[in-house]
């Protein structure tokens, strides 16, 4: 495996399917079923058009930033510790523990650790949603979980 800083470009083929970006109506095979995938209408040109190359290599960032350090972890310290520590990603990201909404919907303080980003704030650390539900404060939201309220 090379170790690139930059994911691989990926460019989109020039033949354009009308059901490659929503499922196919049951009823009419060929045309998308705008119903079901929520999106609403959709133009196809809309998906194809004005994509930017930098855009694809952007959304791989983190995927091809995390198989480098795993990479580099391999070739340090052998290859049990990136099984090791992808093992424990997956068993944090599957876990159906307790999270209070004190810290956000999608805080989960193992998986950022795991993935050495307990240091640094995203966009979704600040803006977690416009949710117009009230939010609980932590003791509430223990006393609902416990049923003590």
């Amino acid at each position: 495996m090379s170790l690139r800083l930059v994911p691989d470009q990926q460019h989109q083929s020039s033949s354009v399917q009308a059901t490659r970006y929503a499922p196919q109506a049951p009823s009419a095979p060929g045309l998308p079923d705008i119903l079901r995938s929520g999106e609403g209408p959709m133009s196809v040109s809309s998906k194809i058009n004005n994509k930017h190359p930098l855009e694809a290599r952007i959304q791989n960032w983190d995927i091809n930033e995390r198989a480098n350090q795993l990479e580099h972890y391999r070739r340090i310290f052998g290859a049990a510790d990136p099984i090791r520590r992808e093992m424990e990603l997956n068993i944090v990201q599957s876990s159906d523990e307790f999270r209070p909404s004190l810290f956000g919907p999608s805080a989960n303080v193992h998986r950022d650790i795991l993935l050495n980003k307990d240091t640094t704030i995203d966009w979704e650390d600040i803006y977690t949603g416009f949710d117009n539900k009230p939010s609980m404060d932590f003791h509430s939201e223990m006393e609902k979980k416990m049923g003590i309220n």
